[in-house]
């Protein structure tokens, strides 16, 4: 081998290691904010209210609790790696986890009280927990008369 590809593919598997680095050990609530500014982007979604929905999750380790170290590292790398040309594996429990991400951020807000009207701005209201407010239902019928 000469000496001029070695330094190529020592060049090419540092910054493959400096890559994943990044990929593995980013902040995940910022990730998770990505996702759910993402998500959302049709909706009426201000960033200060994506911003109040993190103080909380974070004051309550919430992203902890529900996703361990394992599920963070499948929603990381398929955030980033993922494309059309093949899929990565685990592939729908990223999709899962991802729904599970933006539909606690929608329950936690005032979408589903204002019917899922997406012309109103939502507003973030309080972390949702069917343990700490369990009479709050956003599918219950008072919401939605004559459906």
């Amino acid at each position: 081998m000469k000496r001029r590809n070695f330094i190529g593919l020592a060049t090419l598997a540092a910054s493959g290691v400096a890559a994943s680095g990044y990929i593995s050990f980013e902040k995940f609530e910022m990730l998770m904010r990505k996702i759910i500014i993402k998500d959302t982007a049709s909706l009426k979604v201000d960033l200060q209210e994506i911003d109040k929905f993190f103080a909380d999750t974070s004051k309550y380790k919430v992203w902890n609790n529900l996703f361990p170290f394992a599920n963070q590292q499948v929603i990381r790398w398929h955030y980033y790696v993922d494309n059309p040309l093949f899929s990565l594996p685990y592939s729908s429990n990223y999709k899962l986890y991802r729904s599970k991400i933006v539909g606690l951020f929608l329950l936690s807000s005032d979408f589903f009280v204002n019917k899922m009207d997406v012309n109103k701005p939502i507003t973030y209201r309080s972390l949702y927990d069917p343990y700490i407010s369990p009479c709050s239902n956003p599918f219950s019928n008072l919401f939605y008369p004559g459906v």
